[in-house]
């Protein structure tokens, strides 16, 4: 009787062991899916934080292609005619005060449209009087004409100015052309100047 209430006791004892070794498989069970889920979650912030760390970067880009906005005087030095030519001339603007954006190209003259956008131009031009030269300045977007300022007299200095606002599409291009047979003057006072800035994005 002593022998088989031990033996009880022992079965009883293994049997609440094996409880416990179940208890203890199922909390580490539980630990595991628990650490999967922390993983999955650091996962998912990982990749929040790259993606915000890309908008903040496209939000950086966005705001710089915003500022666009140059103005720049015919001649760098010294004073000079420009003209007359036998032929439309594109000119090129080379005393640069303001290239926000580096929109504007000072070894070609050519402004080259950033991003899709309105756009305003001015310019100014000067030129001495004369009985077979006027000055006259067209301003050209991608090859059409668009505008012209134009000023002729006989004598004298005289001055034209003009403006628009343009629809262009990034890759577009705006440039101002001597009109044939005309002339134009600058000097360390910039009286012919072409200037333009973005006005707002579309």
């Amino acid at each position: 009787a002593a022998q088989a209430a031990k033996l009880e006791r022992q079965k009883t004892e293994v049997d609440n062991l094996k409880r416990k070794l179940e208890v203890q498989e199922i909390e580490l069970t539980t630990l595991k899916s628990d650490q999967t889920t922390v993983k999955s979650e650091l996962t998912t912030l990982k990749a929040r934080s790259n993606t915000t760390e890309h908008q903040v970067e496209a939000l950086k880009r966005d705001r710089e292609v915003k500022q666009v906005a140059f103005s720049a005087s015919l001649l760098a030095s010294g004073h000079a005619n420009v003209g007359p030519f036998n032929t439309h001339t594109t000119l090129i603007y080379k005393n640069v005060v303001t290239n926000i954006g580096n929109a504007y190209n000072p070894d070609t003259g050519v402004f080259t449209a950033p991003v899709r956008g309105a756009y305003h131009f001015e310019w100014y031009v000067g030129g001495g009087g004369h009985a077979s030269h006027g000055s006259a300045v067209v301003l050209v977007k991608n090859g059409q004409h668009i505008f012209m300022a134009h000023e002729h007299q006989s004598s004298g200095f005289g001055t034209s100015a003009n403006g628009v606002s343009l629809l262009l599409e990034v890759g577009e291009v705006v440039f101002l052309r001597l009109w044939i047979n005309n002339w134009m003057f600058d000097n360390q006072n910039h009286h012919s100047t072409f200037s333009g800035h973005l006005v707002f994005t579309m």
